[in-house]
């Protein structure tokens, strides 16, 4: 179930995610290019350790393999999201899941998420909003000269500005946005040869090679083996 948060933080946080399960489920994570903050009542593993009942996550480079059961509250932020919300580099967030009692003195508890961000002070950067906003218009199909055109910015000085507030690049961004539209797509129409054109892609294995690489699995493989908890949250058929 997903549940909008306060109309003033809705720039920052898309939505709040509940999942409930009471047996521990493999599932496969991985990146929809939204940094996110966990609150799990149970328990959640990776890499044979157990994870903080709060965690903060960053930008996921790999997709990863864990277990869980219980009840999770994810809040998912913006890519900009939790960097505007904490001033946090989210260079420093990237492949991380840190302890939320090392982020917050006071964390928050889960019934008063929506409060406790309504009262952090806000550090917007408009230019990447605009260029996040416009990436997500465009569907993740953009050069990096077109980019550069919309921002303003020189390549270096875009990633640079993107990096610091998103934690990846826009080119990385883009990468993500396009893979995402063709998963979409695959739960609604099953014939992958002309859902790789319409998003996109130059020919198949190009577009099944960024699929696999962003969730470590071939289309067919994530049609027949998965059930998706949420776009980047997917409970597995099959033992990792």
């Amino acid at each position: 179930m997903q549940v909008l948060p306060s109309i003033s933080l809705r720039p920052f946080i898309r939505h709040y995610l509940f999942i409930e399960n009471p047996v521990r489920t493999p599932i496969r994570f991985f990146s929809d290019a939204n940094p996110g903050i966990v609150f799990c009542e149970g328990e959640m593993i990776l890499d044979g350790e157990y994870l903080p009942p709060a965690f903060a996550y960053g930008q996921i480079t790999h997709y990863k393999d864990l277990y869980y059961s219980g009840s999770l509250l994810i809040v998912v932020f913006r890519p900009y999201g939790l960097h505007a919300l904490t001033g946090i580099p989210a260079t420093e967030l990237k492949d991380q899941f840190i302890d939320l009692s090392l982020i917050f003195k006071q964390p928050p508890a889960r019934d008063t998420v929506d409060a406790f961000f309504c009262s952090l002070q806000q550090h917007t950067c408009s230019l990447t909003k605009a260029t996040i906003d416009y990436i997500d218009r465009e569907k993740g199909m953009l050069t990096l000269a077109q980019l550069q055109d919309f921002s303003g910015y020189q390549e270096r000085q875009l990633e640079r500005r993107f990096k610091a507030s998103v934690g990846i690049g826009p080119a990385k961004y883009c990468n993500i946005v396009r893979t995402h539209r063709f998963l979409k797509s695959l739960q609604k129409d099953r014939k992958i040869t002309p859902l790789v054109f319409e998003n996109g892609y130059c020919d198949q294995s190009h577009a099944i090679k960024d699929f696999k690489k962003l969730t470590g699995l071939t289309p067919r493989n994530y049609l027949h083996e998965n059930y998706p908890l949420a776009s980047n949250f997917l409970s597995r058929n099959c033992t990792i």
